[in-house]
């Protein structure tokens, strides 16, 4: 009897015909590169800005107010928890109904080609519900006489005053309703004054109302901080 050979099946048998043939080129394709473990950031999102472009016209940029009026409008609002445009929309309102009721009087004295409400030399404050226009100093001022100048020259300090900006090129912008802020233009222009010298005075007339208690700041609070004004810029 024949003696079976034990190999006889493997040597019939076709398993490469059965399995598909991989390639080197398919094995690299099936492992993740390091890159792609790396997971993508999600696409920012553009911020709406649909509130400020609404609300653009009410914005206001005024010229020569001083340092320390800015300090001071901070320190009310940051006192009160309201935004510091609503201090000064508060301070231009009761300072607008007094002027425009008699009680405030603004008195533009020349300064150049313009007016001004702060002559030097410590002139009296224009503001003042007493004070008339007899004060005739201005004419001094205006046209000065010219003093004689020194033959000796003069030595320049040059880093005395670098940190010091000119008060007129001092700007602050605050957002106010756009009735206030005509308002405000409208005083100015009738006694060819500069703008940011309006707000300025109208801004210490509020604070001296505040301080002697004519004018009452009441902030309401709301979702997030506190406002004085509930019903908006309306």
């Amino acid at each position: 009897m024949a003696r079976r050979d034990v190999f006889t099946g493997l040597r019939n048998s076709h398993p490469t015909a059965d399995v598909e043939k991989t390639g080197p080129d398919d094995f690299s394709t099936s492992i993740n590169q390091p890159l792609d473990l790396i997971p993508t950031a999600d696409r920012k999102k553009k911020r709406s800005r649909n509130w400020e472009q609404a609300h653009r016209s009410e914005t206001a940029t005024y010229r020569g107010i001083p340092s320390h009026i800015v300090e001071l409008i901070n320190g009310l609002a940051l006192s009160l928890s309201v935004p510091r445009d609503e201090v000064v929309r508060a301070f231009l309102e009761y300072s607008i109904m007094r002027y425009r009721s008699g009680d405030i009087i603004l008195i533009a004295y020349p300064k150049s080609q313009r007016m001004t409400l702060f002559p030097k030399k410590g002139q009296k404050n224009p503001i003042s519900t007493s004070q008339k226009n007899t004060d005739q100093k201005w004419l001094s001022e205006v046209f000065p006489v010219p003093e004689k100048k020194s033959s000796k020259p003069k030595k320049k300090n040059y880093g005395k005053d670098l940190d010091t900006i000119p008060q007129w090129e001092m700007r602050v912008t605050f957002r106010i309703p756009v009735i206030l802020k005509e308002e405000v233009r409208l005083i100015a222009s009738e006694h060819t004054l500069p703008v940011g010298e309006v707000v300025w005075f109208f801004v210490n007339e509020g604070n001296k109302a505040l301080q002697n208690g004519s004018l009452l700041l009441q902030p309401s609070p709301k979702a997030i901080g506190k406002t004085l004004f509930p019903g908006g810029c309306e």
